[in-house]
């Protein structure tokens, strides 16, 4: 219903309205590369480009351990592995071949390994495989350190002739073959053999002489004997067939009255020869005499000797001389070759010598007459050199101490690989003992316990052989190499020669040093044969000490006679001389001498 009133006026005060500002243009709408770089403005804006980097680096980190990961297991997983070096080797029968192995390891654990030994050898032959500990003859199972290496040797003993053995060493992890090694042995022929005079019976008509020929190769040969032309004799077999280790004698008659100086050479199917000078003297009366030193001592390679012959005559004479030497590769000469000499009077001959093999020779003059008379005189030459340091290992055993054989084998090795060593052998308590080893054992060194004892220059070391020849080898051989080194405090020249039974030998001593020391001469034999074996540098006879007053770079000369054991001969025998401190007992040097 209309209202005539008038209408009530709105209390709400009506703002003016602000003048709106003008809108902001729209802008252009960007680029993708643009957005993506407006958002990456933004403090918390995860984007597609920090995704991929993310990802990439989890990828290579990932790589990188797992490539850790496979190497430690890798180095882990490496099984023991067999290290070795010559695998063939060409020995004489009756040698042992040595071959050295190792077992290494390259994992970071501690392994364990086992070790069989599998043969294909000629009967009678023997292989074994040792550590520094002990030997085996079947295999062993041992452990092994991390990064450590184990060292073997693998020893084959040969007993035939031109024969081939092998053995291998198989190596095996957790019971799975892993590695095999394979060594090879072989024996090589040798054809060698000797001849020696060892009788000659004249009679009025000639002289019979008696030739040993001895096969000591190992394989059977033909000899033949020749005697030079012009030479009237009887031999009972020209040719003759030995095996290995046969001797067989032979007679050579030659008719001769006179006094007979000649040669015969034998001769092998194989090429190998020997010569043998026949010299017999008559007894006759001689008109004339040979006069000459009996020792010379050389320290060059050409060297002059002189021969007189005395006329004992009472008529003038002609006199035809010749020399002969008695080793291979020395050359010999004499001038003049022959000489005029008056009743009652002399005349010298020089003898001219060129050196050939060996440290000491024989030369025989021989001097015959117009008449027809001969007269020989026999020169020892003997090389005077520098002798250098040497090493005297004293081993004292027994046949009774079955373990004692692994000393003695060792220092036989030990004395072959080193010239400057030299070996005695004494033996106690057994069928072969003699006063001369219980002089060095008892009063010497006052021993209680002799049982595989070893003294190397004075000092005593004792090896109960538990360990084995090859654990005894390695000992000894530690010890000579270090006294090896050790410097040179005299030296020792050695001559001597025997008649009959009796030998004489002189030392002539150069030392470096001063003092009062003890002088021993020991007479030891090689090839000495015992219950079935044949022992090397057997001590036979040590004589008293003979304390002598050294003075630096002096000279000094000792002499010693042994007399030969009864029923024996002299070959095979030599002489070690000493000089040796009586208050420390050192061996400041020793040599030796073959008789």
């Amino acid at each position: 219903m209309a209202s005539g009133l008038p209408a009530i006026a709105d209390r709400r005060t009506r703002r003016k309205a602000a003048p709106t500002k003008a809108e902001p243009k729209a802008k252009p709408k960007a680029e993708p590369a643009e957005r993506e770089a407006e958002d990456d403005t933004g403090p918390y804006r995860i984007t597609g480009k920090a995704v991929k980097k993310f990802v990439l680096s989890f990828l290579l980190l990932y790589t990188v351990l797992a490539v850790s990961i496979f190497s430690v297991f890798a180095v882990q997983d490496q099984s023991p592995v067999l290290v070795k070096e010559l695998l063939q080797k060409e020995i004489e029968p009756g040698e042992e071949a040595i071959f050295a192995i190792s077992v290494k390891n390259s994992s970071i654990l501690e392994k364990e390994f086992t070790l069989m030994l599998e043969k294909e050898l000629p009967s009678e032959w023997i292989a074994s495989f040792c550590n520094e500990a002990q030997c085996f003859y079947d295999g062993c199972t041992q452990t092994i350190k991390p990064f450590h290496t184990k060292e073997f040797t693998v020893n084959v003993i040969s007993d035939t002739v031109g024969q081939t053995g092998s053995v291998q060493l198989l190596l095996f992890v957790e019971e799975a073959l892993k590695q095999k090694a394979e060594f090879t042995v072989n024996t090589r022929k040798k054809a060698q053999f000797t001849a020696e005079l060892i009788e000659n019976n004249p009679s009025h008509t000639g002289v019979s002489f008696t030739i040993q020929v001895t096969n000591t190769g190992n394989v059977p040969d033909n000899y033949t004997l020749f005697l030079p032309s012009g030479v009237t004799a009887q031999v009972s077999e020209p040719s003759v067939v030995l095996e290995p280790g046969e001797k067989k004698d032979i007679t050579v008659y030659i008719e001769e009255k006179k006094n007979i100086n000649t040669s015969l050479m034998i001769t092998s199917d194989s090429g190998v020869s020997e010569s043998l000078y026949l010299i017999s003297e008559r007894t006759v009366h001689y008109d004339f005499d040979l006069y000459s030193a009996k020792e010379y001592y050389l320290d060059q390679a050409e060297a002059e000797l002189t021969v007189d012959i005395i006329n004992m005559g009472n008529v003038p004479d002609i006199y035809a001389v010749s020399a002969t030497c008695l080793s291979p590769g020395w050359e010999v000469h004499c001038y003049p070759e022959q000489v005029e000499v008056d009743s009652k009077k002399s005349s010298r001959v020089r003898i001219f010598v060129n050196r050939g093999e060996g440290r000491s020779t024989s030369v025989i003059v021989t001097a015959t007459s117009e008449s027809g008379l001969s007269k020989n005189i026999k020169l020892a030459i003997y090389i005077q050199e520098t002798q250098g340091k040497t090493v005297l290992a004293e081993y004292f055993t027994g046949t009774w101490c079955y373990v004692c054989s692994y000393g003695e084998r060792a220092l036989r090795k030990l004395a072959e690989q080193y010239e400057n060593l030299i070996v005695l052998v004494y033996h106690l308590k057994d069928e072969i003992e003699t006063p001369g080893s219980q002089k060095r054992s008892n009063e010497l060194y006052g021993f209680t316990d002799t049982v595989s004892t070893l003294v190397v220059n004075g000092t005593k070391h004792v090896y109960y052989s538990s360990g084995g020849e090859g654990t005894i080898y390695f000992k000894y051989k530690n010890i000579i190499e270090q006294m090896l080194t050790e410097i040179l405090k005299a030296e020792i020249y050695i001559s001597g020669h025997t008649m009959g039974d009796t030998a004489s030998i002189t030392a002539e001593i150069h030392p470096y040093l001063a003092g009062d020391y003890n002088v021993y001469f020991v007479l030891f034999k090689n090839d000495f044969e015992c219950r079935g074996d044949v022992k090397q540098y057997i001590v036979r006879d040590t004589a008293d000490p003979q304390r002598v007053q050294l003075t630096e770079g002096g000279e000094i000369m000792v002499s010693c006679q042994f007399t030969l054991p009864e029923g024996e001969s002299w070959e095979g025998y030599g002489v070690v001389v000493i000089i040796q401190d009586p208050k420390t007992l050192e061996v400041i040097q020793a040599n030796s001498y073959m008789l």
